[in-house]
């Protein structure tokens, strides 16, 4: 670790070396040195304080790696990252007193993700149980059906039809 760390002091002193010698650098090309997963946990940092969204995609672009290979070998690496390293920024800055966001807005973006993720679960469970519910019903109904219509013909038949009788019919 202490590997990687020599690494950013180097790669940071060398592109102040270079920021003082002329107006603009590239500060890529003084990264490149560093491994990926110190790039993109570095890059979540700056994000995460400048109180932007950290997504795969801005990480890749704020580290200066190819989002492709980065995904297919960082992907566990590059998810854990953009979870832990806004919240850890977040409680160091509120050491200074600085308001954070972002972080926040992430963090109650995650739980209405998970509150989502647990009543689609609940749906497909009263789904199954309103389904099953209304087959019993069904074969219920089924199953009573000719005591039904025996029970309306009973009941027809003992209703007498009646008819209006007018004054001339009665004399």
């Amino acid at each position: 670790m202490t590997d990687a760390l020599e690494v950013i002091e180097r790669a940071a002193a060398e592109f102040a070396v270079a920021c003082q010698a002329a107006d603009t650098a590239d500060a890529t090309t003084y990264l490149a040195e560093l491994p990926v997963p110190a790039r993109l946990v570095l890059a979540a940092a700056v994000i995460a304080a400048a109180d932007k969204p950290v997504s795969i995609v801005s990480l890749c672009e704020v580290a200066a790696v190819s989002r492709g290979s980065a995904y297919n070998h960082h992907k566990a690496r590059m998810n854990h990252i953009r979870e832990t390293v806004p919240v850890l920024v977040r409680a160091l800055l509120e050491r200074l007193e600085t308001s954070f966001d972002s972080a926040i807005l992430y963090e109650q973006l995650r739980e209405r993700d998970e509150s989502i993720q647990r009543l689609r679960a609940q749906l497909v469970t009263n789904t199954k149980e309103r389904d099953a519910a209304l087959a019993y019903a069904r074969a219920l109904h089924e199953r009573l059906r000719p005591e039904i219509e025996a029970i309306a013909l009973e009941q027809r038949e003992k209703v007498r039809h009646l008819w209006r009788v007018t004054e001339d019919e009665e004399e």
